[in-house]
């Protein structure tokens, strides 16, 4: 009889797999889809309304012999419910058998590789030494990327921090504070968050009818700006005042296009896994304005879940299945 480890979101958070080699999990997966040595086909997007939406994501990573898919839905109105913004699960399967090795929730999952992508992004596209991260949304990302971006580019010391929740705001300024050593400045409108940052993550909700605000001349020079939320915020302007725009996937940055995601925005340079593999140029000069559409991909997701499966496996955390 064969069998398959079930892992709840608890045991997936006991396993505590540290930033440092989620970082490094990421940074694998997004060589390897740039040397064409994965597969993954772009993610399959539904919207039931407006302000919910259900996504598949799939690929294959030969390099740790495993692939997976993850199933999950996002809304602005999951708050309402306790909810995090973003939830779902993930089938883990070996290549040599084909068989599924492991369930497991992936809101943690998604919450971490996507803060590690920005994170490698910053490695290889941002100036030297930032001073400060400017942060518009203190939700989850806002959360997970100071973290991550704090391994990469230790000098960051400043937080510029923005959100309509001005009591979420305050309680992000003093958690960060706390953990991580920032100096955190709370400011009331998100252009004066992103003139003031070196490194620039936007968070918000993915929601096509959003009135996108970002535009020309809010990015400062020699800036790294990395939105996770699409072009939710950000103006064909505000893509064009980059001397380099890459996104961490060109095919599912031309699908989104059918939902009304990305409908003006320049032709990219190319992929962040280019520049990482050195297929590219990154940043030419310390006064490039660079922006990675980072939107997440499947690959990233199968190399930071099998490291996962592979501790879990290890220390006898989750629950064994027959199948």
């Amino acid at each position: 009889m064969r069998s398959l480890t079930w892992l709840t979101r608890a045991d997936v958070e006991t396993v505590s797999l540290p930033m440092s080699e989620i970082i490094q999990c990421v940074e694998l997966a997004l060589t390897e889809k740039a040397l064409k040595r994965t597969q993954m086909p772009p993610k399959h997007w539904m919207e039931s309304t407006p302000v919910r939406w259900f996504g598949a994501m799939s690929s294959i990573v030969p390099a740790v012999n495993a692939a997976a898919v993850k199933w999950q839905s996002g809304s602005s109105e999951n708050a309402k419910a306790g909810l995090p913004y973003i939830t779902g699960m993930l089938i883990l399967n070996d290549l040599e058998s084909g068989l599924p090795i492991a369930i497991m929730d992936s809101t943690w999952i998604t919450a971490m590789r996507t803060a590690a992508e920005t994170a490698v992004a910053a490695k290889y596209l941002a100036n030297p030494a930032p001073k400060v991260l400017s942060i518009v949304g203190c939700g989850v990302q806002g959360r997970t990327n100071a973290e991550a971006l704090k391994i990469v580019r230790p000098s960051l010391e400043e937080i510029c921090c923005y959100d309509i929740d001005s009591a979420a705001m305050e309680r992000y300024a003093g958690e960060m504070t706390q953990r991580f050593g920032y100096k955190v400045t709370m400011v009331n409108d998100p252009r004066s968050a992103i003139e003031a940052g070196d490194i620039v993550v936007t968070g918000g909700p993915i929601e096509p009818g959003q009135v996108r605000v970002v535009t020309q001349g809010w990015l400062k020079q020699g800036a790294l700006a990395v939105p996770l939320d699409y072009d939710c915020y950000w103006t064909a302007a505000a893509f064009a005042d980059a001397e380099l725009l890459l996104t961490d996937d060109i095919g599912q940055l031309e699908h989104l296009a059918a939902y009304g995601y990305f409908l003006n925005v320049p032709a990219v340079a190319g992929e962040l896994g280019d520049v990482i593999a050195g297929l590219i140029p990154g940043r030419k000069n310390e006064k490039d304005r660079i922006i990675s559409i980072n939107m997440g991909v499947s690959v990233e997701d199968v190399t930071t879940a099998k490291r996962i499966y592979e501790l879990a496996s290890k220390r006898g955390i989750g629950q064994t299945l027959s199948m």
